[in-house]
């Protein structure tokens, strides 16, 4: 019975019926909620009990919260090995420890003036690090440090940790080698992730500041290896019990012991909570496996206590769900599809670990969280809107989904009905999202797709082209007119809507009309000013829009242009005041 299932039937209980048992001894096949309801629920049919096992649960120890913590505090009751315990050098330093600042993470060995090999990490720490866990990690319980910053409050139910040096040689990991003076001075760990962007304002313990950030745009950054684990909402499970054991091991005996890895990703923590962590393709994954004798113990006056023994702990590469195995996403994916972590979580969960190939997109929309964006690549360029015509609109990122005939676009993850190489995986940089037009190939004409009709294999979209009067673009369904009723720029030099009277309320004068007003501010002149119709436009650089008007007696005036004041394009260009 999965706990999800044990949950609903606590909730639906009825606290009217009497508790059949007052006292019982049974063993289970592990110490956990599913494993006492399990073996509670045999029990009570073999009394001939009327209720199950969640009632009786109920009945004796009160609502859900109560008796899982019951039953958490009963597992538990052993002792665990404090987690401050493995250092021995206080909270302080194991703090600096998994922000990558310790002596631990700095130092290299070496040899002295005469000739003595100092700093070797095999011996300190190694030496005790292997003794923890070979005679406690594998057997006992070790507490998870939530009272350390890095680890305080997952709320995703998952901590990773992020290595970029290596630090000792000969053990087959990463690329340190002998001599080390000469060749481990800035070496790197074996690399399995890239690395998209640090937000220094996650973790501010850690990065000593509370804001800023740094972009790894492209293969910016140099190789780096993270490896994670993630538990279950349910306190008593197996990856919740024995995370303490799970960080230990990945944190200090697997890669700072084994493979030497240590050093953060510069402005976040080495090892925390993902949510503190920086953004990242991917990550490997540890889970904990374990076997256990239980027997479960409960009298009226001693209430609810379990007896361990045979513990044997096993850390294993993460199975992740379809048999997508030492992945940490796919781990996490199977505990939700299992109900052990709720739905919402994953989604928060996969804006940080985003998968191979969407770096470039996840980078363009904390650049958009915060404000900014990339310099566009024209002068009126703005990619959730237009396309600029000199990259032919390969800079468009927009939400188009229909060609120019009006036919809807296939997803690029899709593969049918037009079978493409056009993916995320080949092109990350070219915004294939959704089934939106793009121009991941640079065609000539701009932004086109794939299209859903079998007989038809592509299609250009109609994208609006940057710096022109947007025109109304094919639709599945009826929309109005595609312009721009509000200015960006202080001079209105960008504005491309529709306004067509002065400020005084008279009508404007065609910009190709030479009547009532002779005049040189003509589309041939100015054709980059979008001086269609009678449109209030600033083609000369007045101090805002304006036009010629209608009236003999007045040749030109202001208009009443609004300014745009959404948050999304009201900002500051990156690099740029």
């Amino acid at each position: 019975m999965k706990f999800l299932h044990v949950s609903l039937l606590l909730a639906l209980a009825s606290s009217s019926k009497a508790q059949c048992l007052t006292s019982y001894s049974f063993s289970a096949d592990s110490c956990s909620m599913e494993g006492l309801v399990s073996s509670l629920q045999a029990e009570l049919i073999s009394t001939g009990c009327s209720h199950d096992a969640a009632t009786e649960l109920q009945l004796v120890f009160g609502g859900n919260e109560e008796i899982m913590t019951t039953v958490s505090e009963a597992c538990s009751a052993e002792g665990y090995l404090p987690f401050g315990e493995i250092t021995e050098q206080g909270g302080v330093f194991d703090k600096e420890y998994y922000d990558g600042g310790t002596y631990y993470n700095e130092q290299r060995q070496s040899k002295d003036n005469n000739g003595i090999t100092i700093n070797k990490l095999s011996n300190n720490p190694g030496e005790r690090i292997k003794d923890i866990y070979k005679n406690i990690s594998q057997s006992k319980g070790i507490t998870f440090p939530d009272t350390l910053t890095n680890f305080e409050d997952c709320d995703l139910n998952a901590a990773m940790c992020c290595f970029v040096q290596d630090r000792q040689a000969g053990d087959g990991n990463g690329n340190c080698k002998m001599p080390y003076d000469e060749r481990c001075t800035d070496a790197n760990p074996a690399d399995n992730t890239d690395i998209c962007y640090v937000d220094m304002a996650r973790s501010p313990t850690s990065s000593r500041t509370s804001g800023g950030f740094a972009l790894f745009e492209g293969e910016e950054e140099d190789d780096s290896h993270c490896h994670g684990f993630a538990w279950a909402e349910d306190s008593t499970d197996t990856s919740a019990r024995f995370k303490g054991n799970n960080l230990f091991y990945i944190s200090m005996y697997d890669h700072l012991t084994q493979r030497g890895y240590a050093r953060n990703v510069p402005g976040a923590p080495m090892c925390g909570c993902v949510e503190k962590m920086p953004v990242v393709t991917r990550a490997d994954c540890t889970q904990i496996d374990i076997t256990e004798d239980v027997t479960f113990t409960y009298t009226e006056a001693d209430g609810l206590s379990a007896d361990i023994s045979n513990l044997d702990i096993n850390f294993n590469a993460c199975q992740g769900a379809n048999n997508n195995d030492n992945d940490l996403s796919a781990y996490y994916e199977r505990l939700t599809d299992e109900g052990k972590i709720p739905t919402e979580k994953r989604d928060t969960f996969e804006e940080i670990v985003v998968g191979k190939t969407y770096c470039r997109e996840a980078i363009d929309k904390f650049l958009d969280d915060e404000g900014l964006m990339a310099k566009p690549e024209c002068k009126y360029g703005y990619p959730s809107e237009c396309g600029c015509p000199n990259v032919n609109q390969q800079d468009y990122r927009g939400d188009v989904a229909v060609t120019k005939s009006g036919k809807e676009c296939q997803a690029w993850d899709d593969q049918a009905p037009h079978a493409h190489g056009n993916t995320r995986n080949n092109k990350p940089n070219a915004g294939l999202i959704e089934n939106y037009c793009r121009n991941p190939d640079n065609e000539p004409e701009g932004a086109w797709c794939y299209t859903t009709d079998p007989d038809v294999r592509w299609e250009y979209c109609h994208v609006d082209e940057c710096g022109v009067l947007p025109t109304n673009a094919p639709t599945t369904s009826p929309t109005g007119s595609r312009v721009s009723e509000c200015s960006h720029e202080k001079d209105q030099n960008d504005y491309r809507g529709d306004i067509s009277t002065t400020e005084a309320g008279v009508e404007c004068q065609q910009w190709d009309e030479q009547s009532p007003h002779e005049h040189t501010r003509t589309p041939a002149i100015f054709p980059s000013s979008g001086l269609v119709e009678n449109y209030c436009r600033n083609p000369d650089g007045e101090l805002r829009a304006w036009c010629y008007t209608t009236d003999p007696n007045k040749r030109w005036d202001f208009c009443k242009v609004p300014t745009c004041e959404d948050n999304v394009r009201n900002r500051q260009l990156r690099g740029q005041q």
